[in-house]
């Protein structure tokens, strides 16, 4: 064995150009990568905000920028500013999102308390607050394509040239999307708990809420149109499927399912069953919601004494079920009027 030892050969510089060379490379294609995906993200809420406007909604924001180099997309949008045809407006304190780099257009979007609407042609205006409030927005080429949002803790004041109330809740929830192999059908879910009514009226409980409705050709809305504008384009008439509305305390609820009609006045109008679990608890929770000189409630107590002979046992709830009808607003227990059901826009727009 030679005495002399063999050394391993030294880096050459050619190898230490070649790697910086690499090095740089890749990092200019990530670049590249990034700021082409960025383009598309801004091009897209463009695009949103042009389709929006055509609908006769325009929404602005005081600065907005896009960062968040090198993995992700990061959307700042400060002062966000709202305004429809009709006059109706609404402001947002700030809203961030986030958008990972290799799916721009699944974003998640994050608000800041406060907010602000007002809407002069029906005199109403309110303020909402909340600890946190997030949603996952997921878009298509032409518009938002699902939705699902949770809002905690939300508190809100809203008064009109009559009266005012104050809201709170635990939590409340959005999910929007295309149902299912029908195209052009919008699904909606929506969640409330420990919903309390504490001032014009106060409730001294508080409510738990679920709905789920079904609405013809009403991924529309998602791309930006307006309700009335929506009815026009059905000819008048839009079918909207209730899949479920309920409402109740800890020991009484009530429930309905049917098929409703929109109509271009803003009217509803269709055929409803309800269930009603322990009716008399659930009636006189809600007492304080019927003005003291409005005869609804007593006409309601008398229908909830009357049908109490067919109850029957669910579950250990003593429950009644019965078919209600909505004629143009006008709420109908057989040929008894409960209650009107306000038209959900101006007749007119």
């Amino acid at each position: 064995m030679s005495k002399t030892e063999t050394k391993p050969p030294k880096p050459s510089r050619r190898g230490y150009i070649l790697l910086i060379t690499a090095i740089v490379v890749v990092v200019a294609g990530w670049s590249a990568a990034w700021a082409y995906g960025r383009s598309i993200l801004g091009d897209q809420i463009d695009q949103q905000l042009q389709r929006m406007a055509t609908q006769g909604l325009d929404l602005s924001c005081g600065n907005l920028e896009i960062a968040g180099y090198p993995f992700r997309y990061e959307v700042a949008c400060r002062d966000m500013q709202s305004e429809d045809r009709f006059g109706a407006t609404g402001a947002l304190g700030g809203l961030n999102a986030v958008a990972l780099i290799y799916n721009p257009r699944h974003v998640i979007f994050e608000a800041t308390s406060p907010a602000a609407m007002s809407v002069p042609v029906a005199g109403l205006s309110g303020d909402v607050t909340w600890t946190t409030a997030r949603a996952s927005m997921k878009f298509s080429d032409d518009a938002l394509g699902a939705l699902d949002a949770v809002v905690d803790q939300p508190a809100a004041v809203f008064g009109s040239t009559l009266s005012e109330g104050t809201f709170a809740a635990d939590k409340a929830e959005v999910h929007l999307r295309q149902v299912p192999d029908v195209a052009g059908m919008l699904e909606g879910f929506v969640t409330v708990d420990r919903l309390a009514l504490k001032s014009l009226p106060a409730l001294p409980q508080s409510l738990m809420l679920r709905g789920h409705a079904r609405i013809e050709g009403g991924m529309a809305l998602m791309a930006g149109a307006d309700l009335a504008s929506l009815v026009q384009a059905k000819g008048g008439e839009l079918p909207i499927r209730l899949m479920l509305a309920e409402a109740g305390f800890e020991a009484s609820r009530a429930a309905a399912s049917g098929d409703l009609v929109l109509a271009g006045d803003g009217t509803l109008s269709g055929v409803l069953e309800v269930t009603i679990g322990n009716a008399a608890d659930l009636l006189q929770g809600l007492k304080p919601v019927f003005p003291p000189e409005d005869q609804a409630f007593s006409l309601l107590e008398g229908v909830v004494k009357s049908l109490d002979t067919a109850a029957t046992e669910v579950d250990g709830v003593r429950t009644i079920k019965v078919p209600v009808t909505i004629n143009q607003g006008l709420v109908q227990v057989g040929f008894l009027p409960v209650g009107r059901i306000p038209p959900l826009f101006q007749a007119g727009f």
